[in-house]
């Protein structure tokens, strides 16, 4: 659309895939500025507060769009004096039966920075219904988006190498492949399937977990302690995922809170059917295509891989689903709704040189 796009982030830390020289062959002026995921980082992101404002007022930002929690709050703190404000909630930390000092913490937090936001975007439907509540900014508006965008053409079946993958993996034809995908963290709740993975007591059955964070270790030590180190494997970080999803037979994604869930879709888009923690990101895409557990009922979660694996023809209608289901997110439809965002954000700019 003709702007200069200017990138702030700590890219000594990135939380999700980023090739900073692709970015910079778009065109795209990267900062690297050392922005701290964790709220209570309060004299690092202090520090990165003071970077931005100077980054804001040497190359004379005029436009501002800010992404998470933290970065949430920075951008627009940066930008108080500034024209216009995007802001992307990818998932407020409260909603509906969250802790209360979620409640005490991050929703007033939200709710005065509203007053700095020009258009409130998110990807959920209850996000979007508690958005609806703020004051924004004069002529202030909400979107909605389904997710960052889905790329089906990358995560697609792939069913003619499928057994060249699993083989690349160590998997057998004759085993049950089961995927989760996220960050280490308590909030994934990967320890819930690891515990409900011993209970299912199958020895065909093989369990990875893509992704890295604080809490390997002790993954690690309850793998150990449950005897499953042959059959539980922690890969780390996986840039090629979609391997992954093409060789699994059912995808876990036993998360606490979801904004939404890239990784779930993805997996969807590869054709399988989806375990998952029950929460509003979810409820968004698991219907008859998957089963919906309790965060932390481990029997809940056996029960539920059981009859994936004693049914093979309904969790191959369940796969089949998900795929029509997972189309709905595409990239494509991302784009048309960022598009009409960007092109209020022009109309309400108009005559400035941005």
């Amino acid at each position: 659309m003709g702007y200069t796009v200017h990138y702030a982030s700590n890219f000594e830390k990135p939380v999700y895939e980023c090739d900073r020289e692709e970015l910079e062959k778009q065109g795209i002026i990267c900062h690297p500025i050392p922005i701290e995921k964790s709220p209570l980082a309060v004299t690092a992101n202090l520090a990165a507060l003071r970077r931005l404002i100077r980054l804001v007022k040497e190359e004379d930002i005029r436009i501002i769009h800010c992404h998470n929690p933290v970065g949430g709050v920075l951008g627009r703190m940066t930008g108080i004096h500034q024209p216009y404000i995007i802001y992307t909630a990818h998932g407020f930390h409260f909603y509906k039966h969250a802790p209360w000092i979620n409640w005490m913490v991050f929703y007033p937090v939200e709710r005065l920075l509203a007053y700095r936001t020009d258009q409130l975007i998110t990807i959920n439907h209850e996000d979007k219904a508690l958005s609806e509540h703020f004051r924004l900014r004069k002529n202030g508006c909400t979107a909605m988006i389904p997710g960052v965008g889905l790329d089906t053409q990358r995560f697609t079946p792939d069913p003619e190498r499928r057994q060249q993958y699993r083989k690349a993996l160590g998997v057998a034809e004759e085993e049950y492949l089961f995927l989760s995908v996220g960050e280490l963290n308590g909030n994934k709740n990967h320890e819930t399937v690891i515990k409900a993975f011993a209970k299912l007591d199958c020895g065909r059955a093989k369990l990875i977990i893509c992704g890295e964070g604080i809490k390997r270790k002790e993954l690690e030590r309850l793998i150990g302690q449950l005897s499953l180190s042959g059959r539980i494997f922690l890969p780390g970080y996986c840039t090629e995922i979609e391997r992954y999803y093409q060789s699994a037979d059912c995808f876990l994604f036993p998360s606490v809170r979801e904004g939404l869930g890239m990784a779930a879709l993805e997996a969807m888009a590869c054709g399988l059917p989806v375990i998952a923690g029950d929460n509003r990101g979810t409820r968004e895409y698991v219907f008859d295509n998957g089963i919906l557990c309790k965060s932390k009922d481990i029997d809940a979660y056996v029960a539920a891989m059981k009859a994936v694996m004693e049914h093979p023809d309904q969790a191959a209608v369940m796969g089949k689903r998900s795929r029509e289901i997972a189309m709905g997110f595409s990239r494509s439809r991302t784009d048309q709704v960022m598009r009409d965002v960007y092109e209020k954000m022009k109309a309400m700019t108009e005559g400035q040189d941005c």
